[in-house]
């Protein structure tokens, strides 16, 4: 689609990343690979979670793209502990990295083949799920290879609604089909220069929520 320059003042990165750094359990001892674009969103989630614990952060060489067995023995050599990844890349790489005791995915669908792959006893393997407009990301799953893969429950400050979509003001219940909302501290105030745009899918709660200072949802 068209890129849009999405507004984020500094209330809603700076609880997000406390948020996230929080609830995922990045320690100070951990060694996170860096290997996101900055152009992406979710370099948010390796960059300055690591940052925030004093975790040290193992960035990839410059210019270089890894992949499969170069991601995996990158890995392997830096001792990384801690990786935030799309599933497909992460499906490239063998699943024998003994230190890797943190995985976080988002960005596109986990499926359940990777899971059972990647997922171990020792291992917090979390599948994370929210749009630029809610700040990187809004709810969170911890995995297991004999559950279904869900987006969770969201984040402490934030909220997720379920809308009918044939009357978006109607909150639909747990179970329901109709489409997702968010809302939360972590809200956007919206695009850059496009008040249309923003006006359209930035639209009033349709029920009161805690920690939703704008009053908004995004839908």
């Amino acid at each position: 689609g068209r890129p849009k320059g999405v507004v984020i003042g500094h209330p809603a990165i700076c609880n997000f990343v406390r948020v996230a750094a929080d609830e995922y359990g990045v320690r100070a001892d951990d060694r996170m690979y860096q290997g996101l674009t900055l152009a992406f969103d979710f370099s948010v989630e390796e960059i300055w979670t690591s940052f925030l614990t004093g975790a040290t952060l193992v960035p990839k060489p410059a210019g270089v793209s890894l992949v499969g067995e170069d991601l995996h023995d990158f890995l392997i050599e830096r001792r990384v502990t801690a990786m935030c990844v799309v599933p497909t890349l992460l499906a490239t790489v063998e699943a024998d990295l003994d230190d890797l005791r943190f995985l976080l995915v988002s960005g596109e669908a986990c499926p359940q083949d990777l899971i059972r792959r990647w997922w171990t006893p020792q291992r917090r393997f979390l599948n994370v799920y929210g749009p630029t407009e809610a700040t990187v990301t809004a709810t969170m799953a911890q995995v297991h290879p004999d559950r279904p893969v869900t987006i969770g429950r969201p984040l402490p400050t934030y909220a997720a609604l379920v809308l009918d979509t044939t009357d978006p003001t109607r909150v639909l219940p747990f179970g329901e089909t109709g489409e997702l909302a968010v809302a939360g501290v972590g809200l956007a105030d919206g695009y850059l220069n496009r008040d249309e745009k923003t006006a359209e899918v930035f639209v009033p709660a349709p029920v009161d929520l805690p920690n939703n200072p704008s009053g908004l949802i995004y839908r």
